[in-house]
């Protein structure tokens, strides 16, 4: 089977840049990404995705340029965003969450939180990182063909967080030497499948704070276990995005 060849365009700028010839000026990047990465020329075809559920059919134009071959208001193809959303909320750890993000996006994640933990190595988050994340993700969802691309959030401290958390959102929180706790594959069986939102929280490399603990139990959350085994923070993000996805296209097919 062929490649597909996808490029990932903001949504704003296909509403509001394209022209009445139903024709986009590429920015440097994705220039360089057809002509350079992927061997592209004039008059040949791609499909263009906006992350939002759209998939719309287009045409090199030249290097600089493209077109839709439908127009902005006709797209190929459009899918609903898969109900409920999963989300994984993770303390940013020093090493490793780039992949993180790639393969969780490549996985289906709908929601990513960065957080910010008491004994996070990682205190800051400033406005180059979140472009760069940005970016990895979409080159994922590219890669990967989904048309929904996950919304990746500012970096919060865990207890903001909380905060403005959606009421109906049910949420395991994974962390260890805890006696009893719940695999998060027993947790998710038993979660219904009618909830808006189902989210694993997942703690930093040294443990979360006990204040945390307090705080996370006293909001609600079900303490989850991700294994038998220690596991790193990417490591155990990325397994508790692969059982969520799996959960929800299981509960789906029922």
């Amino acid at each position: 089977m062929a490649e597909r060849r996808r490029l990932f365009i903001n949504p704003n700028r296909l509403s509001e840049e394209i022209d009445s010839n139903g024709e986009l000026m590429l920015n440097s990047s994705e220039s360089h990404y057809l002509s350079r990465v992927m061997r592209m020329r004039s008059e040949d075809f791609l499909e263009v995705i906006d992350g939002k559920g759209h998939l719309f059919k287009a045409k090199i134009v030249d290097k600089k340029t493209i077109k839709l071959i439908n127009g902005f208001d006709k797209p190929l193809q459009f899918v609903s965003r898969e109900r409920p959303l999963i989300g994984i909320a993770v303390v940013i750890p020093k090493k490793g969450f780039e992949n993180f993000l790639q393969m969780s996006s490549e996985i289906g994640v709908d929601i990513i939180q960065p957080l910010i933990s008491k004994r996070s190595v990682v205190k800051e988050c400033n406005k180059e990182k979140m472009i760069r994340f940005q970016k990895i993700v979409h080159e994922a969802v590219e890669q990967s063909e989904r048309l929904w691309s996950p919304d990746v959030m500012q970096a919060l401290t865990f207890p903001n967080w909380i905060k403005d958390l959606p009421s109906e959102a049910k949420i395991g929180f994974a962390t260890t030497r805890i006696q009893n706790l719940q695999d998060c594959v027993y947790w998710l069986k038993e979660t219904p499948h009618e909830v808006n939102q189902v989210w694993v929280v997942i703690g930093p490399e040294g443990g979360w704070n006990k204040d945390e603990e307090v705080l996370a139990f006293d909001s609600g959350f079900s303490g989850v276990s991700m294994g038998e085994t220690i596991l790193r923070t990417s490591t155990a993000a990325v397994s508790a995005c692969q059982l969520m996805t799996s959960w929800r296209r299981l509960k789906s097919s029922l």
